[in-house]
């Protein structure tokens, strides 16, 4: 009979060889191990049922729990205890061995509050909890290895998992290096923290009136009442980012990959597919000898940090962040990858005259690494390696671009930073004729600007060149023509769409909005206007309004106490309670809108104004006959086809209900979708074969606007299509001003003029909208700051500076930690470095279980894909013997016939789909194997799996859609103009009755289907209309 070793409590006392190894414990019979194994087990049992319930404890949690688990150790029989303890095997440290469950418990609390949104409170809690479950867990494993006879160290009664989550914070090292700046509330002009001044001493021009706010107030604490400053300017440092920057593997990476392709060895090619393909990079190419010769693009704007509107008030708050140009798009936008350089104070954002101050420590920071750079740290290079970082394209939303780059705006006579034609001459399309500005001319204007010593000087010369001087003009690279970027979200999606859609259309037109739309050209920005009577004015309405604060402030109970005594350390606890209808200092909560009231006391907030001014006189008599707008019918169709239009999971439906005003305003991306997939699926229906010459001459201006549309937002482009977006554009202008006269072009039309220059210079412009800088704003907006209004600049740099060191651990795991690696998974499903990493490979036990678990092809379907294989020069044979026509001797293995036939699966984070499973995510448009790069359509039907060469690789079959019969292909639409820039088509219903077998990499992307009935178009068969439009120029 077979002996086996036996280590129960018994056998442990003694030793025996064991493999050639003298271990602890004893060779006996099988039989009789398990016996010894049932004792154990028993007594075991019975000790378990002596340990008393937990009792807690108000001070420490675990300390009742652990005193009775040590009480019940001493009862064990001391004899039995010290017969083992001098055999017994020693167990590491427990805690030492656990030791990754603590860094788990850190990374799980720090993701719910930094990721899912749970408040502070709500995270010490759980924090807590793990501490007690784990300090239980030790203590129970420790009594089970001491019963058993293991000899192990007791779990200290202090247990590593915090109790804080600001703990957590300090472990996990997620705290991002802030700086904070002392500065004017007013005009923002900073100050040295030791300043003796009491009120800001700036002026616009030497002989003009100081500013003249306080500096400084006071609060309350349990030393004293101390004086403090009234404002602080939130900013991080560069130098300390750069380093964690650069300190990460995956950027590294990066960076090599784009300097050796992109700058050290570019490939010619006359489409463009990012700013590194374009004639801008190949402008500084000189400038980049070094992976580490960083490029960046500045992204401002201004957002209101409370999401809506509060109290009648609207609060502002500003951002300025860089975002690297070496990195891969993939990547460029994520949180780990951008800079934010401050965050301006709320609750006003910075006029014309005091962003200056905002602007000296942004061209400070960046100056700071200017060529040749400075000497840091690298992962490649720990011992430091030159680095040097500049700032070109300055992308912004139209307001806040004139602002940031010192140009007028658009009510200004020269409203255009790329020309000088004057508002008057706004309808002008012919470009050869307008006079272009030029850089180094507009920094000397600026010069000018600056040196002049009086107000009204600076108005006249302001007037006479729409341009200012700004703290950037001081940079030597900077151009402040050329590196200025029209953003096509505001100007194209937001601008021409919204326009074209709600005004010239008429779906969701209001006579509000009608009469909003005069008022916004007629009416001047406040900050246009520079005389000194004006200054004059204002200083008096403050002293005005500040006396009646005064009064007000001394009819309020402790109002002036409770501002004083707001607590500096606002972070981003959740619980906001509710508000209270006294201002007693003890009865008011913050967050409450008497808390705001009381914050507010020195802010200059500018009250909203009053939207319903439809008794306004100066929109009386508003001719609004004769504008056109769809019929019921018309719009009834629209609707049907939202509805009924298959849209793969990706793409966000615009509302059913279009034109009603229960949807409210249209996203951007909502406007996209409708002008380049939606209305190209039904407008032609709607109007290809009217009578009306009108409506025929409608198509036509929707055609242009498409085309343009789809040029603009393409994330590749060529020096052709920004020529052919030119013509389109000013196609739809000229028809815009023929079919709805009552309309005049908006300086959003003019900008538009300017899209060819940028498409030719920058690139498709794509990659450098405002869409991830918005979505930046929506993740300051979304952080809790518990409605601490004087801190939250604070808390949402603080918080988001967490967030992103926190990605980066999830997304990259610079630990190396496999067991952390399976929690990332799980918190982090998503890779987003899956584009630069390597197809994973499978072992051989992987490939043989695959073999194992999935189902044989059938023979047809085998020598389909065998065929495939060997067509595009694999060297695989077939496994039957007996089929001599694939039969390859020069082999290097054989074709397995098994496959895992799969419902869908992932493409650049893309779900596709077979028909059966989900049909709207089936249609694609795609590259066909072998055909010199021919394109076709079709829908996929089946999708194989299987590993070659160790990967994993995926194959489709689809089914091409039909074309027209010969005798119909005349009545389709798309096939002819104006329709045939819509990038649409026509096609049968049913699918052809032979399949292509393509790989992944042939997609190009998803395709919208329409299904139309017989006699559509008086075509006598069921058809569809499909468009190609999503992938957006991406493949």
């Amino acid at each position: 009979m077979g002996r086996t070793l036996c280590c129960c409590s018994s056998c442990i006392k003694y030793s025996t060889l064991w493999n050639g190894e003298r271990v602890h414990g004893r060779l006996i019979s099988n039989t009789s191990k398990s016996a010894h194994t049932q004792a154990d087990i028993a007594r075991t049992e019975e000790e378990r049922e002596d340990i008393p319930a937990r009792v807690p404890s108000s001070s420490n949690p675990l300390s009742e729990s652990q005193s009775q688990v040590h009480v019940n150790q001493e009862s064990v029989s001391s004899t039995s205890r010290s017969n083992t303890a001098q055999n017994s095997p020693v167990i590491p440290d427990l805690v030492a061995v656990i030791s990754p469950i603590y860094q788990m418990c850190c990374l799980l609390v720090a993701w719910l509050i930094l990721r899912a949104g749970v408040s502070r409170n709500t995270a010490n809690i759980v924090l807590k909890a793990l501490h007690f479950i784990t300090a239980t867990a030790l203590e129970l494993i420790y009594v089970a290895l001491q019963s058993s006879g293991f000899n192990t160290a007791r779990p200290s009664a202090s247990v590593d998992v915090p109790l804080d989550i600001r703990t957590v914070y300090s472990k996990l090292e997620l705290e991002p290096d802030i700086q904070r700046l002392f500065c004017c509330p007013t005009c923002f002009k900073v100050y040295p923290a030791n300043t003796t001044l009491k009120k800001c001493n700036y002026k616009r021009t030497p002989r003009a009136h100081a500013c003249d706010t306080a500096l400084w107030t006071y609060r309350h604490t349990k030393k004293g009442r101390i004086q403090i400053p009234r404002c602080l300017y939130t900013t991080t440092t560069f130098k300390s980012w750069l380093q964690y920057f650069l300190s990460r593997p995956s950027i590294d990476k990066c960076l090599h990959k784009t300097f050796s392709t992109k700058t050290q060895h570019p490939v010619p090619q006359e489409r463009m597919y990012d700013i590194q393909d374009s004639p801008f990079w190949h402008t500084i190419r000189p400038d980049l000898n070094s992976p580490y010769d960083l490029v960046f693009s500045v992204y401002v704007d201004w957002f209101n940090p409370l999401g809506n509107k509060q109290a009648g008030k609207q609060i502002s708050c500003g951002a300025i962040v860089l975002y690297c140009l070496n990195l891969p798009l993939d990547i460029r936008f994520l949180p780990e990858n951008i800079f934010v350089v401050g965050m301006m104070p709320a609750p006003h954002g910075p006029t014309v005259w005091t962003i200056h101050h905002i602007l000296d420590h942004y061209c400070n920071r960046i100056m700071e690494f200017d060529l040749p750079g400075k000497v840091i740290p690298t992962s490649i290079n720990p011992d430091g390696i030159r680095v040097s970082a500049r700032v070109y394209p300055n992308i912004a939303d139209l307001l806040a671009s004139k602002k940031f780059t010192g140009f007028g705006s658009p009510s200004a006579k020269y409203f255009c930073t790329w020309c000088t034609l004057p508002k008057e001459d706004i309808e002008s399309l012919d470009f050869d004729s307008w006079d272009l500005r030029n850089g180094d001319t507009v920094r000397a204007q600026a010069q000018a600007w600056k040196n002049a010593t009086t107000l009204s000087e600076k108005e006249k010369l302001f007037k006479q060149n729409g341009v200012r001087w700004i703290p950037q003009h001081e940079i030597p690279y900077f151009n402040p023509v050329l590196h200025v970027v029209l953003g096509m979200m505001h100007n194209v999606l937001e601008g021409h769409l919204e326009f074209h859609l709600r005004e010239l259309w008429g779906l969701g037109r209001t006579e509000k909005k009608e009469k909003q739309l005069i008022k916004d050209e007629t009416e001047v920005e406040e900050d246009e206007e520079f005389s000194e009577r004006d200054t004059e004015e204002a200083l008096s309405e403050l002293e005005d309004l500040a006396e009646e604060l005064k009064e007000w402030s001394q009819s309020s109970s402790g109002l002036t106490d409770i501002m004083q005594d707001i607590t500096m350390d606002s972070d981003d606890d959740n619980t906001t309670p509710a508000a209270t209808p006294r201002l007693s200092r003890r009865s008011q909560q913050l967050g409450s809108f008497s808390s705001l009231a009381s914050q507010a006391t020195g802010w200059d907030i500018p009250d909203i104004p009053d939207d319903d001014q439809e008794n306004d006189s100066d929109f009386e008599n508003i001719n609004t006959e004769g504008l056109f707008s769809f019929t019921d019918h018309q719009i009834a169709q629209i609707r049907h086809c939202i509805s009924e239009v298959l849209l793969p999971t990706w793409i966000e439906r615009p509302p059913k209900n279009l034109g009603e005003k229960s949807h409210g305003k249209l996203k951007a991306h909502q406007l996209l979708i409708l002008f380049t997939v939606i209305f190209p699926l039904i407008i032609p229906e709607l109007w290809t074969n009217s009578s009306d010459n009108f409506e025929k001459k409608l198509l036509k201006n929707f055609c242009d606007l498409v085309a343009a549309t789809n040029i603009i937002a393409s994330y590749s482009t060529t020096s052709e299509e920004a020529d052919s977006y030119r013509s389109h554009f000013v196609s739809y202008r000229k028809s815009m001003a023929e079919l709805f006269p009552q309309y005049h072009s908006l300086p959003n039309h003019h900008y538009g003029m300017h899209n060819t220059e940028h498409l030719k210079f920058w690139g498709p412009l794509a990659c450098l909208s405002e869409f991830p800088g918005e979505r930046l704003n929506g993740e300051f907006g979304r952080i809790s700051t518990n409605n601490h209004f004087n801190e939250m600049e604070l808390t949402m740099t603080r918080q988001f500076g967490r967030r992103a060191n926190l990605n980066v651990i999830l997304n990259e795991n610079p630990s190396g930690d496999k067991v952390i690696q399976d929690l990332v998974g799980i918190l982090a499903p998503v890779d987003v470095y899956e584009f630069a990493r390597e197809p994973y490979v499978m072992n051989s036990y992987e490939i043989a279980q695959f073999y194992k678990k999935h189902d044989e092809f059938t023979r047809e379907e085998y020598n389909t894909l065998l065929h495939y294989l060997l067509s595009t020069g694999r060297n695989y044979s077939t496994a039957y013997p007996e089929n001599i026509l694939y039969q390859n001797p020069a082999a290097i293995s054989i074709l397995q016939p098994v496959v895992q036939h799969v419902n869908n699966f992932k493409y650049q984070k893309k779900t596709y789909s077979k028909l059966t499973s989900h049909e709207a995510g089936s249609h694609i448009s795609y590259y066909i194997p072998g055909g010199n790069g021919a394109k076709a359509t079709g829908c996929i039907v089946d999708i194989w799996q299987l590993p070659l060469e160790g990967k994993m690789t995926t194959f489709l079959l689809v089914k091409e859609h039909l074309p027209l019969p010969p005798s119909q292909k005349q009545k389709n639409p798309y096939s002819s103009v104006p329709c045939s820039v819509l990038c649409s088509d026509l096609v049968q219903r049913n699918l052809a009755s032979f399949t292509y077998l393509i790989e992944q990499k042939h997609i190009i992307g998803h395709v919208a289907v329409y299904k139309r009935p017989t006699g559509t178009f008086g075509i006598p068969l069921e058809t569809m209309v499909i468009v190609l439009s999503l992938n957006r120029g991406r493949n």
